[in-house]
């Protein structure tokens, strides 16, 4: 056999994320199969993000730090990674810098040993930022993620800048291309590739690719035929739809190919069972590889965004007006600056677009988050915002405001103060309170510790 080709798993991440609303696995699902997961022989395993915190404190009423540590301890041998933009920690708000520091060092205290960081306006003050972050909190890998996209900005010749960019920066220690929204064709992958490989500075370099036009696994394998060495899958029933590449099948087809991998089979096998018991039992859905759909390489709404606009429309009776909100989330896009459609722009631009149809008038309502992202907070735009957009967004009433104001960078003792919360709450209690209604917080603590056994 060939060159060894390494794994990144996203199962309990993005492909619980994709496929079953972040909602499907508690800790104790996810302890029942964790032994196998990790001795499967996997680079690193993709566990957390802000957003999941979210489901696991409102949802499953668990404290999702004290999940992070108990995850890690299941797991001794597999680097396991947290990530995010680190501009934000759950909701879709800019937060301090102060905020940001601080979840990044207490998910390195809980044990996560790598950490991605993703910024769709490739700011790159901000990615430097963050990655000096991480390492001061102690993560032994740091990756910076190049989110891709399609418009007329965002060329192949911008990859190679943006990477070169990275590469450059001394905490980064891996880069990735991250295709979250699955726009990636064979043909593209041959140029952009090649293009990331040869201005990341020596870097190794992983590949992130969603399966939502069909095509996610004939991706990773013509990146690892242009040099890729590590590759981003999920284990089934939690692999295509709308998430990632079935491990078993990329197996099998880079061993066709000459490649080997450090892989135990009979491990991931034992994963797949319990996912497959644990989907039959909560009438899960299992993902299939979706049919191929050209209007998606438009509206490029990813598979989370997708259902949260459809939710939209169903709480207002109109959900026959679907399409009608796909083709004004193309022209909202385009009107924005095509940025990247990753969170928190794919909600911008979404949210956006359904308020304009639902309304009947063109930016009647404008949201707090469009207003920031035009005024420039979350970073420049990839292009500039049409003029007579940005004119009609500055002029509204909540726009003369944010537009003359700067997101405060308190400390977190004057965060502390400013919420009436003493030094005697520790800091994970504390980032929880900021975070997120108190009340939802109140009704974790009271459910008690984690119940970890499943049968």
């Amino acid at each position: 056999m060939g060159e060894t080709i390494e794994f990144v798993d996203t199962t309990v991440r993005d492909g619980n994320q994709s496929l079953w609303d972040a909602t499907g696995l508690n800790t104790a699902k996810i302890l029942s199969f964790a032994p196998s997961l990790d001795r499967a022989g996997f680079k690193a395993i993709d566990l957390i993000v802000g957003v999941h915190m979210a489901v696991i404190l409102r949802y499953h009423k668990e404290n999702p730090w004290q999940r992070a540590r108990l995850i890690c301890q299941a797991m001794p041998r597999t680097s396991l990674r947290y990530g995010g933009t680190f501009r934000r920690f759950s909701a879709f708000k800019l937060m301090p810098d102060s905020v940001n520091q601080l979840q990044m060092r207490l998910a390195a205290d809980c044990g996560l040993r790598g950490v991605w960081i993703v910024d769709g306006s490739f700011d790159m003050k901000h990615f430097y930022k963050a990655a000096r972050w991480a390492k001061e909190a102690g993560f032994e890998e740091v990756v910076a993620e190049l989110a891709y996209t399609i418009s007329p900005v965002h060329t192949d010749e911008f990859y190679a800048e943006k990477a070169r960019e990275l590469a450059k920066c001394p905490d980064y220690d891996t880069l990735c291309l991250k295709d979250q929204g699955g726009l990636l064709t064979p043909d593209r992958v041959r140029t952009l590739a090649p293009t990331v490989l040869q201005n990341a500075g020596g870097k190794p370099v992983e590949l992130h690719a969603h399966c939502n036009t069909g095509l996610g696994t004939v991706n990773l394998l013509e990146g690892v035929q242009q040099g890729i060495r590590t590759v981003w899958t999920a284990i089934p029933p939690l692999a295509y739809g709308t998430s990632h590449s079935s491990v078993f099948n990329v197996i099998k087809n880079l061993h066709y190919m000459g490649y080997s991998t450090n892989l135990d089979e009979k491990e991931l096998e034992a994963v797949s069972e319990s996912l497959k018991a644990i989907a039959q039992r909560d009438g899960r859905p299992e993902g299939v590889i979706p049919e191929y759909d050209y209007f998606y390489y438009q509206h490029q709404v990813p598979g989370g965004m997708m259902s949260t606009l459809r939710r939209q429309l169903a709480e207002v009776g109109m959900e026959d007006r679907m399409d009608e909100v796909l083709k004004e989330v193309v022209r909202v896009r385009v009107e924005f600056g095509y940025p990247i459609m990753v969170t928190p722009f794919s909600q911008f631009v979404g949210t956006q677009a359904a308020l304009n149809v639902i309304t009947g008038e063109r930016y009647k309502v404008i949201p707090d988050g469009v207003i920031q992202y035009a005024a420039g907070w979350f970073g420049p735009s990839p292009a500039p915002i049409d003029q007579n957009v940005l004119d009609k967004i500055a002029s509204s009433p909540k726009g003369k405001e944010i537009f003359d104001k700067e997101l405060a960078q308190l400390s977190i003792k004057e965060l502390r103060e400013q919420m009436g919360i003493g030094p005697h709450v520790s800091d994970e209690e504390f980032l929880l309170r900021y975070a997120f209604p108190e009340k939802e917080v109140d009704e974790m603590l009271a459910a008690g510790p984690i119940k970890t056994a499943y049968p």
